[in-house]
C-alpha cells in the first residue's frame, strides 16, 4: 500500500529526499540538494521523485506580495 508523502516527509523535516513514485518510500535523504543529486547518481536510483520536506519551524510563503 502506498504510504501517504506527507507522512514520509514529516520523517525527514528539512531535508531533500529520493522518493519511490511506486510506493513513496523514501530511498535517499540529504541535507542538500546538491549532496542528494551525488547520492542519486552513485547509487545509480530510478524511479524516483526529488522533494524537499518542510520544516514545521520555517515560515510558511503565501503570496508575493
Amino acid at each position: 500500500m502506498k504510504r501517504p508523502l506527507a507522512e514520509v516527509l514529516a520523517e525527514v523535516p528539512g531535508c531533500w529526499v529520493a522518493v519511490d513514485r511506486q510506493t513513496n518510500e523514501p530511498r535517499a535523504v540529504a541535507k542538500s540538494p546538491y549532496e542528494l543529486a551525488a547520492i542519486i547518481k552513485s547509487d545509480r536510483l530510478t524511479g524516483v521523485s526529488v522533494v524537499r520536506a518542510p520544516d514545521p519551524l520555517e515560515p510558511e510563503l503565501v503570496g508575493l506580495g
